[in-house]
């Protein structure tokens, strides 16, 4: 009881309330932190089989307007890949009978290269989910995995890998960066998308789905018709995370983290077209369930508080208690710098890693602002 005198004359009722809270969050941050290891040390041979032999697999891309630099350069590699059973199909959203008829003309080089053409009329206007519903319809494969043009596969090996997830699972997730360049911005954005996919990586090795990316994504086309394909029609998100909340309860997952299953998104690095792109996954937060939502939230809402009480320690508290603080901080900095070296480096972005400090401080405040900002609904498609 002195002792507790002694402190509370010294520091007062605020002074060890704020302490209190500030430990308590150092002790949650450090516990998720931790939790993110999972991803560093995770193998999917580990795991249970639900297939015997890799399956053969539809890679579905919906193409939207007439991208010549795709059909040199991205279909190129998807069809050149090493997987020795495999399928593209191409759902081409337009109107340009040169530009499918080009399409068509590359069956004779790749016979696995399946096409569709949807008319482009302004007056009914085709969504990606729709585009994909063709594709998958069309599909002669049971396993199916769906990608966009903007993406491109790390390796030639890509849709082996994706197949043999299929061994381990009827989904399977995958991880895509986005394209390297130089400068802070550019680390700043694949901080941003690294943080985001490594949390729900580690929630899916766990079993607990809510995230994925429509970057690299498989699924069956039993799971596919079994739910009567995507929901949210109205929507141009959710064909990946929501969709994958609605059929992963019972399901197993096999989750891709081996860099040869690795892809890179290309799209223009303005902060403008970054910004769109994340407030148009944001959109379905607002549909999230609970569980979800906590699991997404708990991390970046328990760091800008801990941030906050340090900064309060640092004002008001006694010399002793601001080092106190100050040594927490520290430490925190320290586990948090040595998970995300870990988990980056499993998933090829080691340069990120190395600007943690910076990052990890920025980074909270700047989803703060986008989820206050987040628009309900993004009506342009892409």
């Amino acid at each position: 009881m002195e002792i507790i005198t002694t402190i509370t004359e010294s520091y007062g009722i605020a002074g060890i309330v704020l302490v209190a809270i500030l430990m308590v969050l150092f002790v949650l941050q450090l516990v998720l932190c931790c939790r993110r290891l999972v991803v560093s040390r995770f193998k999917l041979s580990e795991g249970e089989m639900v297939r015997q032999s890799q399956p053969a697999v539809s890679v579905v891309v919906p193409l939207f307007g007439e991208d010549e630099e795709y059909l040199k350069d991205g279909l190129r590699a998807l069809l050149s890949q090493n997987c020795p059973n495999y399928e593209v199909v191409t759902v081409y959203v337009g109107k340009e009978d040169a530009f499918y008829a080009t399409l068509k003309h590359m069956r004779k080089f790749y016979p696995h290269l399946k096409t569709t053409q949807i008319n482009y009329s302004p007056q009914y206007p085709v969504s990606v989910k729709m585009a994909l519903n063709i594709g998958i319809k069309s599909a002669n494969y049971e396993c199916v995995v769906i990608t966009t043009p903007e993406t491109r596969p790390t390796t030639q090996d890509w849709v082996t890998y994706m197949a043999r997830g299929f061994m381990f699972g009827n989904i399977v997730l995958g991880y895509c960066n986005w394209e390297r360049t130089e400068g802070l911005k550019n680390l700043f954005f694949r901080k941003y998308r690294l943080s985001e996919s490594v949390t729900w990586l580690a929630e899916a090795i766990r079993g607990r789905v809510y995230g994925a990316t429509r970057n690299t994504l498989g699924f069956t086309k039993e799971l596919y018709f079994g739910v009567r394909g995507f929901d949210h029609l109205d929507l141009n998100a959710g064909e990946d995370d929501l969709f994958v909340q609605r059929i992963a309860a019972t399901q197993s997952v096999g989750v891709l983290l081996t860099p040869h299953a690795h892809c890179t998104e290309y799209y223009p690095m303005s902060f403008k077209s970054w910004l769109t792109e994340v407030y148009r996954a944001g959109q379905t937060r607002q549909f999230y369930s609970d569980t979800a939502k906590n699991a997404e939230s708990c991390e970046l809402i328990s760091r800008v508080a801990f941030f906050v009480a340090t900064i309060g320690a640092m004002a008001i508290l006694p010399l002793e208690l601001k080092a106190f603080a100050l040594l927490l901080l520290l430490v925190r900095y320290i586990v948090v710098s040595v998970v995300t070296a870990k988990c980056a480096k499993r998933v090829g972005e080691t340069a990120v890693a190395a600007w943690e400090p910076l990052f990890d401080f920025i980074e909270p405040w700047v989803r703060l602002v986008i989820r206050a900002t987040q628009p309900k609904r993004i009506t342009e498609w892409r």
